[in-house]
């Protein structure tokens, strides 16, 4: 599921390999807008939370070839595309949930689907796996 929205806009064209629009849709006015919701969260925030002692469970999305480089050792480890299927594997919903991947992409479609299914204290960390390593967490690297 998450891998074809990601292909979708990996193949999206962009702004110069786009062909001319006929008509230019009317302006839709800023106040009309709905703002993207505040889905992630940067290294200093999650360090922030980390000094405050506030409960967070850490979940590394990556696939499983991915982690050879390492993962946080406190992290629940679930490939992305095994998430909808393993449902029953996350905490309950009303704990807060800090999604990781190798560079902060995936887990924002993770995290925003997540809270679509009720987890609505999920959060994509931007900078990704580098993001925890800097947060200080514990790397685990697999012999």
């Amino acid at each position: 599921m998450f891998r074809r929205i990601i292909r979708r806009l990996r193949r999206a064209p962009t702004r110069e390999q786009s062909s001319p629009v006929e008509a230019t849709p009317a302006p839709v006015p800023v106040e009309d807008l709905e703002p993207p919701p505040d889905i992630e969260v940067d290294t200093a925030q999650l360090k922030a939370w980390i000094s405050d002692e506030q409960d967070f469970v850490l979940i590394d999305i990556r696939e499983p070839h991915e982690l050879r480089s390492g993962y946080a050792g406190s992290a629940l480890l679930l490939a992305m595309n095994d998430i909808p299927n393993r449902l029953e594997d996350l905490p309950d919903p009303s704990r807060r949930l800090v999604i990781y991947c190798a560079a902060g992409v995936r887990s924002y479609g993770v995290a925003h689907w997540l809270r679509e299914q009720g987890w609505t204290d999920s959060w994509s960390l931007t900078s990704g796996f580098h993001g925890a390593v800097e947060a200080g967490f514990e790397i685990v690297r697999p012999d």
